[in-house]
């Protein structure tokens, strides 16, 4: 089992102050003990620090190798030591000729970055500036096969079967996903988790187009939000009910 809090908030552009003050209030009340058997996994929106596509994203990229790194790295290995739980932030990484669409897990009790994954398909607005990342990058949390997607990858079925074929039972998306285009978010993140038989947990940035949600593999919807407010979108996932649906019906059989 694994506990997922998806926070949808609002994204204050070019203010890690006010951001970083607005993931603390929400996630105020999540907390696990380090002997809690269910782990827990907190998911922050899409360049969550500094808003999508701040006015200088160079100015705005850092270092997330360590806690000591950068504010943002800083504030991610906090809050894991703060609530028990894996945090995965997102936000504008260092390459070595443009920038990377970064995302990035601590875990508690972690100095240095758990895992980190670099969005495979930049959109149309970062292609001048950012570079595609290059792989699947999966990681563990007690048994739990987790892959990363950002935004716009969401687009893209072949990325998702990428994550499954290399064992991915849960595959998340951390986006600022435009209001006009609700319904296509809505469609694909259900295609998706149906495609795969995966979990997806799903977050999006209040101040663009909300309905956060977390999906089972059969594409059902298991929580969500249907609005742009502020909170915590929260389930409980289990990989039985899972194992039992991709056996009884086996239509990933001959690609895994």
């Amino acid at each position: 089992m694994l506990d997922i809090y998806l926070v949808q908030m609002e994204v204050a552009p070019n203010d890690k102050a006010k951001n970083f003050a607005k993931v603390r209030e929400l996630t105020a009340n999540v907390h696990k003990e380090p002997n809690d058997p269910v782990p827990g996994l907190i998911i922050l929106p899409e360049m969550f620090a500094t808003g999508y596509l701040p006015l200088h994203p160079e100015s705005a990229a850092e270092d997330f190798s360590t806690k000591d790194s950068g504010e943002t790295a800083q504030l991610l290995y906090e809050l894991a030591n703060q609530t028990g739980c894996y945090v995965m932030g997102a936000g504008i990484a260092f390459s070595s000729s443009k920038l990377l669409n970064h995302s990035s897990v601590y875990a508690p009790g972690n100095a240095k970055e758990f895992a980190h994954y670099d969005k495979r398909r930049p959109f149309f607005m970062e292609q001048p500036k950012f570079n595609a990342g290059e792989k699947v990058n999966l990681f563990e949390i007690q048994n739990w096969n987790v892959a990363a997607t950002i935004c716009f990858d969401l687009r893209f079925p072949e990325l998702y079967r990428d994550a499954t074929k290399a064992g991915a039972r849960l595959i998340t998306v951390q986006a600022a996903w435009p209001v006009e285009r609700i319904a296509h978010w809505r469609t694909l993140l259900q295609a998706r988790a149906i495609e795969d038989q995966v979990y997806i947990a799903a977050v999006n940035t209040a101040v663009y187009g909300g309905n956060s949600m977390i999906v089972s593999p059969k594409g059902e919807i298991m929580a969500e939000t249907d609005d742009k407010s502020e909170c915590i979108v929260h389930a409980r996932i289990e990989s039985a009910p899972q194992e039992e649906y991709r056996k009884k019906f086996p239509v990933l059989r001959d690609i895994l």
